[in-house]
């Protein structure tokens, strides 16, 4: 037994509402325990009440983990810092409220910390209205602790681009056996229910998928503007902006499937799709396109920090583009077309996934240095001015916090809306008081068929729902990207025998067959506005 460590962050829980912060620390945690360390898990979302960090419910993103700072908190980590059976030998934390607080305390009880950057938060909604806020709490917490390590070279240069320069490294990516040897076992079959799944019963067409967190600093908006024509866009996970993505639900066009799943389960979703995306430009590393790439699928990506470390010039895992560009939608499908030839050859993306398995260090190793260390320095003394510093910095923080979250709630009640979170839940308690909310894809498409068939019934039209759906938009929709025939085999799936026929996107008209020209890129595009459809609406057009 090397020591007994106290980590502490929102979760790991590979499911919830931590996002990609939670399987990576389920990761560290059983790296350090394989190295020899006793373990002790602090989190937001712990059963035992002793380790329980209190938790914080943010009003523009109510279901998210975060902490809430506290003066009983305080104590109870000051009081678990000088106990000594077992001793402390470090802590490790990553990005929490509490962060200056208990890097006082560590440094009152002469406890070793190391600190883990893992979210910008500086762009989190709500946050990102003052920014320098969050490079005071950083460098402040970095500042006091013995090494702090974040996640990828860029995102480390933007942080010591914000003052915050006492970054000892970045780790490596996270291992991804699990993921992989859950690809490798998928069959055909079940990669091609998956396709269907992702494509709304059309596995012909291309399709990108946005796999994360639906919140509103990642983006998503900017993947459906910039979809190209004939393409399919699929969204999987959930989060805070759930009402407002639900209503994008279009298929083929645009394919909602709402719930978290755990990475085992999404390396299905990875071999499904053609592409991973994703616009965001708050990544620190992007854990979704290197799992994808593992499992030999490959993204399309912001130009942004993160995502940098992940494709080069080379684009042999994908392309970087620039998502909110004014031609985002053809630097979306010129992006598409050059890296066509990926799709078909995922042993290229793989290998180059595993060329930088290895690039950074492990946890273990910074744990280790600083616990060294700090063995062969003077013994830690008991000062209690540090206890005061921490108590009095935790009820500014917690003050702060209050004071947020009232202005937040008057604006949501007046009908102001201070953040785009604050935004999406105000229009969601709109909408449940017109409707509940559907939980499934096909609970919604069953929804909206039974609210066309009405309509269609009022006013003596007996055309089915696909083709009234289907006339909403022009036929030049369907046109797919370059090297996308229809056929039975692409890349390395197999597509079963009897699929859901594919719907027309006009009445009695057949689907073209999905052929992209390079020179279609070329001309002007003209898209329809994908409107969402209320159930209001669609009954307010019977009259």
């Amino acid at each position: 037994d090397k020591g007994t460590l106290l980590l502490m962050m929102p979760s790991i829980t590979d499911v919830n509402g931590a996002g990609g912060v939670a399987a990576r620390w389920n990761e560290y945690t059983r790296e350090l325990t394989n190295e020899g360390w006793t373990v002790e898990l602090w989190t937001v979302d712990a059963e035992d009440p002793d380790r329980a960090i209190p938790r914080y419910h943010l009003p523009n993103f109510p279901s998210t983990l975060t902490d809430s700072p506290g003066v009983g908190f305080c104590h109870k980590i000051w009081r678990r810092l000088n106990r000594r059976d077992p001793v402390v030998s470090c802590v490790v934390m990553t990005d929490l409220f509490s962060n200056v607080p208990i890097a006082m305390m560590c440094a009152g009880t002469g406890t070793p910390l190391v600190y883990s950057i893992h979210t910008d938060i500086a762009q989190l909604d709500g946050i990102n209205m003052a920014p320098w806020s969050a490079a005071i709490l950083q460098s402040t917490t970095s500042a006091l602790a013995h090494a702090t390590v974040t996640t990828s070279p860029s995102f480390k240069r933007l942080l010591e681009s914000r003052g915050i320069r006492r970054i000892k490294d970045h780790y490596r990516p996270l291992p991804v056996s699990g993921v992989v040897a859950a690809a490798d076992a998928l069959s055909d079959a079940e990669v091609a229910a998956v396709r269907n799944e992702l494509t709304a019963g059309h596995p012909t067409r291309p399709v990108m998928t946005y796999v994360g967190r639906w919140s509103a600093e990642k983006r998503m908006h900017l993947l459906k503007q910039c979809r190209p024509r004939g393409a399919t866009l699929a969204f999987v996970g959930d989060g805070p902006m759930r009402d407002a993505v639900m209503d994008w639900h279009d298929p083929p066009r645009c394919v909602v499937l709402p719930g978290m799943r755990p990475r085992t389960e999404l390396a299905g979703v990875y071999r499904a799709t053609d592409w991973v995306c994703s616009a965001s430009a708050f990544e620190t590393f992007g854990n979704v396109p290197y799992e994808a790439a593992h499992c030999g699928t490959p993204a399309l990506l912001q130009d942004a920090q993160g995502f940098k470390d992940q494709i080069d010039a080379s684009e042999s895992r994908g392309a970087l583009l620039e998502f909110d560009a004014e031609d985002g939608e053809h630097q979306c499908a010129a992006a598409m077309d050059r890296t066509s030839l990926l799709v078909n050859a995922p042993h290229v993306v793989r290998s180059e996934a595993r060329r930088m398995a290895n690039r950074g260090t492990c946890i273990h190793a910074v744990v280790s240095e600083v616990v060294t260390k700090w063995s062969a320095g003077p013994v830690r003394k008991r000062r209690r001015i540090y206890l005061a510093c921490a108590i009095w910095s935790s009820l500014v923080l917690a003050s702060i916090l209050q004071v947020m979250s009232f202005f937040m709630r008057l604006g949501v009640a007046i009908g102001v809306d201070f953040t785009t979170g604050m935004k999406n839940q105000r229009m969601s308690k709109r909408r449940w008081a017109l409707r509940k909310t559907p939980t499934s894809t096909v609970e919604l498409a069953r929804m909206r068929s039974l609210v066309h068939a009405d309509v269609s019934t009022a006013k003596g039209d007996d055309r089915g729902f696909d083709e009234e759906e289907s006339g909403r938009r022009s036929p030049d929709e369907n046109v797919a990207p370059n090297g996308f025939a229809g056929g039975g085999k692409q890349r390395n799936r197999k597509f079963r025998k009897g699929s859901p026929p594919k719907v027309t996107f006009a009445p009695n008209t057949p689907e073209p067959t999905p052929m992209w020209s390079r020179s279609s890129l070329d001309g002007p595009r003209h898209r329809a506005p994908v409107r969402p459809m209320f159930p209001v609406r669609v009954f307010l057009a019977g009259f």
